[in-house]
């Protein structure tokens, strides 16, 4: 079968490797459709950051190289000994947390955080195949109201229901998402069916902006040639005070000042963005303003079934982040030379396997 094994940065290649074969406990899974993350990206360009290069990954024994893709979606063709309440035809989108289950976290159900963490199509081969080997607990049933293109797009969807439940929304809060990126815009959805009021977005990208407006964002406010200090006065002028929530998804220093000094006195900031750097910031403005500032990173097996819900439910509608799709014999010229090239005028860039409608 034909699979994009990743070797090191700037090393991608298309071969011909051997079919996975079903061992006890998983199940083997005809993949239909797999989106381009900007995990994968940083990999290409990097990397290795997530990918084990020297040491194996402690739950997987691998190292480069593997399989990239962790956005994926398919349908069952084996299932392993010993698995039960799946069968052949099964439509599944992949949960590609890979947990130890006996650590601190895991034993308290932050699976997200588990000591041992890794990520199929990372930490072993994913979804840029046309088959693909997952655990039970990986496997999430997709009604059939649910597409595979939209079964791919519960992965990212579902690291904004986190976000959105880190920030506890309440009906009618004001929300700035600064970077309207592929996980920017999932918050913009999310924050949305959640019931928050007006929703300000911050994007230099003129089609990201406009993809943000098209998803119900009230105001998209363009950076370029602003100072911070111009960016959160717009976002005070528009809200008097200040907003209620913001969403940091860029990871720079410029970005994370302008998601804490926009918020209100007692105002809370998820940050969603991998930072590269250490970023100052005013700590007496934190202070004074009793401000709040967490962490959202990755997902939970509830946050990605409450992502399918969303989704089956029509509350949320993910099919407008797509801007292109390509064959996976394509993938590296027309998916990720294409996302080097002109990543602003993309929002999600899925893969279609092979042989698959």
């Amino acid at each position: 079968m034909l699979g994009l094994r990743y070797y090191g940065r700037g090393d991608l290649r298309l071969e011909e490797v051997e079919e996975p074969k079903i061992k006890p406990g998983f199940l083997k899974i005809r993949v239909r459709t797999c989106g381009i993350c900007g995990t994968d990206l940083n990999e290409y360009l990097s990397g290795p950051i997530f990918v084990p290069k020297d040491k194996p990954h402690p739950l997987t024994g691998r190292t480069a190289p593997v399989i990239l893709g962790h956005e994926f979606s398919g349908e069952v063709v084996e299932v392993g000994a010993g698995v039960k309440g799946f069968k052949e035809g099964d439509r599944v989108a992949v949960f590609p947390v890979i947990h130890c289950g006996e650590c601190y976290f895991c034993r308290r159900g932050m699976e997200n955080l588990c000591v041992n963490f890794g990520v199929t199509g990372l930490s072993e081969d994913g979804g840029f195949a046309e088959y693909a080997l997952v655990r039970p607990n990986q496997a999430y049933k997709l009604p059939e109201s649910v597409s595979f293109e939209e079964g791919a797009l519960v992965e990212p969807l579902s690291v904004g229901v986190r976000a959105v439940k880190k920030a506890e929304i309440m009906p009618g809060d004001s929300v700035v998402i600064v970077g309207a990126g592929p996980i920017g815009l999932c918050v913009l959805l999310v924050a949305k069916a959640s019931g928050a009021g007006k929703i300000i977005v911050v994007e230099p990208s003129k089609v990201r902006r406009e993809k943000a407006k098209e998803l119900g964002a009230d105001i998209v406010i363009d950076p370029t040639g602003k100072t911070t200090e111009d960016v959160v006065g717009e976002i005070v002028s528009e809200t008097d005070i200040g907003v209620d929530v913001s969403f940091e998804c860029v990871g720079i220093n410029e970005t994370f000042r302008t998601a804490v000094e926009c918020l209100r006195k007692g105002g809370k900031a998820v940050m969603l963005g991998v930072f590269k750097c250490l970023t100052p910031f005013d700590a007496k403005g934190l202070v004074v303003g009793e401000k709040v500032i967490t962490g959202s990173v990755s997902h939970s097996a509830d946050d990605f079934l409450r992502g399918i819900s969303l989704i089956s439910s029509n509350r949320v509608d993910v099919r407008p982040l797509i801007t292109s799709r390509v064959r996976l014999g394509d993938i590296i010229e027309k998916g990720f030379e294409e996302l080097v090239k002109n990543k602003e005028k993309h929002v999600k860039i899925l893969a279609t396997m092979e042989g698959s409608a």
